[in-house]
């Protein structure tokens, strides 16, 4: 039972913040290159960063039912806002003299990013989705209470009404672990991929 409901529960987190941390991205970038979207969208971004994510579950519940939906729109919300803003200001601190001497020196549009953008950023890049996904992992466990029957925070809600503490409590642990354990391995991950996706520029 509990290797199901990590499992499940990992899986969860993991396609929620991969969406989140992809979405944030372009959108930060894109925010980051236009001034007129900057001006446009900023202010909505960050009322709805500010806005605790479980404000919107009645209409989440209207819209998607409860379920599977409302647990990974539930988690999206919680993770995407905060994905825009960290990505538009590792871009914004990108040093300004190299990205003007690429300018000058006629990189622009995709060659400037793959060049000269991606390789400065890459290390950030990556920091992020280590942040959204411990932001995640502490988020799904109150997400999966929404009327779903599988996954850690299911399974805690359940433990709690039957009165079984000894079980929460070892749940809770693993979930402690584990967190501690995938923050670990994705340390580990982004400085292989640092090395080897710097090795192509």
């Amino acid at each position: 039972m509990l290797l199901k409901d990590l499992t499940i529960t990992f899986c969860r987190v993991a396609v929620w913040t991969t969406l989140a941390w992809l979405i944030g991205l372009l959108m930060g970038y894109l925010i980051y290159r236009s001034r007129g979207l900057r001006a446009f969208t900023l202010p909505a971004v960050n009322f709805f960063r500010h806005v605790s994510p479980y404000c919107w579950l009645p209409l989440i519940i209207i819209a998607f039912g409860i379920g599977e939906w409302a647990v990974g729109i539930t988690l999206l919300v919680s993770l995407v806002f905060h994905s825009v803003i960290i990505s538009l200001e590792l871009f914004n601190t990108l040093p300004k003299v190299v990205m003007e001497q690429a300018k000058l020196d006629g990189a622009a549009g995709w060659r400037l990013f793959r060049e000269i953008e991606l390789p400065l950023s890459l290390s950030g890049i990556l920091d992020i989705y280590r942040v959204l996904w411990g932001v995640g992992w502490t988020a799904i466990i109150a997400a999966e209470m929404l009327g779903v029957r599988s996954g850690m925070g299911y399974r805690l809600l359940d433990f709690r009404y039957l009165l079984r503490y000894k079980e929460m409590l070892g749940y809770i642990a693993v979930i402690g672990g584990v967190g501690i354990i995938i923050d670990l391995l994705l340390q580990k991950l982004k400085s292989r991929l640092v090395k080897l996706t710097l090795s192509f520029f």
